[in-house]
C-alpha cells in the first residue's frame, strides 16, 4: 500500500487569504481555540487554549470566528482537484489531505500535480509524506519541509523513536501509558495488543497496531456529489447588472475547473439570484443538449439569464448561485468527444492526459504507419503509446 499525506494549515485559515503571513486564531465566540496559523503557533498558541490564554501569548493576533459551511465547501472542492489522480482520496479540516495510490504507475508524477493543486486551491505550499499508510505517511509529512516529500520504506522502523503524543489518544490514556513507562511508539509496539487492549479498551489495541505500523484504520475514501454548485454572498446587496455579470463570470470560472478536474460536464444548469427584501429567489433552469464544460459555456448561458432577469429587490441581489443539478459522468464525457467530431482538439487531448496520469501511457495508443507497402494489413500499421 502506497499513501501520500498532504499536511497544510487548517482549512479555516485558507478562507482568509488577505491575513496570510501574520498570527491569526479561530475561535467560536468564548470557546476554545479550534485552529491557529503557523505564526500564531510561534508565539506558544494551540487548539484547545481558552482565547484569553491565547491573546495573551500572541497579542498581535487576529481572531476570526469559525466558518463549517464554507470550510465544508473549501474540503469538497480540495477532494474535487485531486479526484482523478488517486483511486482513493481523503480530505479533512485539519489540513490534512490523503491519496491512496495503490495501482496509480506513475507516482512522482501524481505526487507533483497534488501539491500543485493543493497549493492553487489553498495557498498554502503542502508538505508530503509518502509511507505505507495514513498514519505513517501523516507524521512523514509532519517531518517534511514545505513543498517537499519525506519518504517512509519501513514504517516500523521511522515511527519507533516518535513520542506517543503522535497517537490520537484522551489524556488520561497518555498518562497511564507514560505511568507504564511507555513513551515512544516502539516501547508501545512492543506491547502486546490484547494487553493494552485490557488497559485502554478498543483504543490501546488501535494504539498498538499503528505503532507497529500496521495501519488498522482504513481510509474513507470521497465519493462526488451529483450535485455542484458555485455561489457568492453579495455584501452590500449589489444592483448593478454589470456587475452581476462579472461574478457570474467568476463563477462560471470555478464551476469549470472543478468539472474539468471530474472529466464531466453539465447536462443541467440553474441560475438562482436571492434578492434584498424577497423571500422566494429568482430562478432559471435549462437541460441542454450538449454537456457544458468550459467556462466560456456556463457563462454563455448564465449571462443570458441575467441579461434578462427583472431585478425588484428594495436593493439588489444578495446572493448569486450557478448550480449544476445533473452531471454527464467522465466515461459518457470522454465517448462524445468523437461523436460526430464535434469536440476540439484541445479536449480530445485533455482526455487522453487523463487516461495516461490514472492508467500510464500503454493504455492510449496512435497508429503509426509502419510498412505501408506490405500486403499484410497488420504490417502496415503499429500501435506505439501516444
Amino acid at each position: 500500500m502506497a499513501v501520500c499525506c498532504c499536511l497544510v494549515p487548517d482549512l479555516e485559515l485558507a478562507l482568509h487569504p488577505a491575513l496570510r503571513g501574520g498570527p491569526v486564531i479561530v475561535s467560536p465566540a468564548g470557546e476554545p481555540v479550534q485552529a491557529c496559523s503557523p505564526e500564531a503557533r510561534s508565539a506558544g498558541v494551540l487548539p484547545g487554549q481558552t482565547p484569553a490564554q491565547a491573546e495573551a501569548l500572541c497579542p498581535a493576533a487576529t481572531f476570526v470566528k469559525p466558518q463549517p459551511e464554507a470550510t465544508a465547501r473549501l474540503a469538497n472542492r480540495l477532494a474535487s482537484a485531486l479526484y482523478d489522480l488517486a483511486p482513493v482520496v481523503q480530505v479533512r479540516q485539519d489540513g490534512r489531505v490523503w491519496l491512496g495510490l495503490d495501482g496509480v504507475p506513475k507516482l512522482g508524477q501524481a505526487i507533483a500535480e497534488t501539491r500543485r493543486r493543493l497549493e492553487a486551491v489553498t495557498g498554502w505550499n503542502p508538505r508530503l509524506g509518502l509511507a505505507p499508510g495514513p498514519f505513517s505517511a501523516a507524521l512523514a509529512a509532519a517531518g517534511a519541509a514545505p513543498g517537499r516529500v519525506l519518504r517512509v520504506e519501513n514504517a516500523a522502523a521511522f515511527l519507533a523513536p516518535l513520542p506517543i503524543r503522535e497517537l490520537d489518544l484522551e489524556s488520561e490514556q497518555f498518562e497511564r501509558l507514560e505511568l507504564l513507562g511507555l513513551r515512544t511508539l516502539g516501547q508501545l509496539a512492543a506491547i502486546g495488543p490484547c494487553r493494552l487492549e485490557s488497559q485502554l479498551g478498543k483504543a490501546g489495541r488501535t494504539a498498538v497496531l499503528l505503532a507497529r505500523g500496521e495501519e488498522p484504520l482504513p481510509l474513507k475514501p470521497w465519493r462526488p456529489a451529483g450535485v455542484m454548485s458555485a455561489h457568492r454572498q453579495l455584501e452590500p446587496p449589489v444592483e448593478d447588472r454589470e456587475a452581476l455579470l462579472f461574478i457570474a463570470r467568476t463563477l462560471a470560472a470555478d464551476l469549470a475547473q472543478e468539472l474539468g478536474w471530474r472529466g464531466a460536464g453539465a447536462k443541467r444548469l440553474r441560475l438562482r439570484v436571492n434578492l434584498d427584501g424577497i423571500a422566494e429567489p429568482l430562478l432559471r433552469e435549462s437541460l441542454v443538449r450538449h454537456p457544458l464544460s468550459s467556462a466560456a459555456e456556463l457563462f454563455g448561458l448564465a449571462g443570458a439569464w441575467i441579461r434578462e432577469l427583472q431585478l425588484t429587490g428594495p436593493e439588489g441581489a444578495v446572493e448569486l448561485a450557478l448550480e449544476v443539478p445533473e452531471l454527464e459522468g467522465a466515461g459518457r464525457r470522454q465517448l462524445r468527444l468523437w461523436l460526430g467530431g464535434d469536440r476540439s482538439a484541445e479536449e480530445v487531448e485533455a482526455a487522453l492526459e487523463r487516461l495516461q496520469e490514472r492508467y500510464g501511457a500503454e493504455m492510449t495508443l496512435s497508429v503509426q504507419p509502419a510498412l505501408p507497402a506490405s500486403p499484410l494489413v497488420a504490417q502496415r500499421f503499429s500501435l506505439v503509446a501516444k
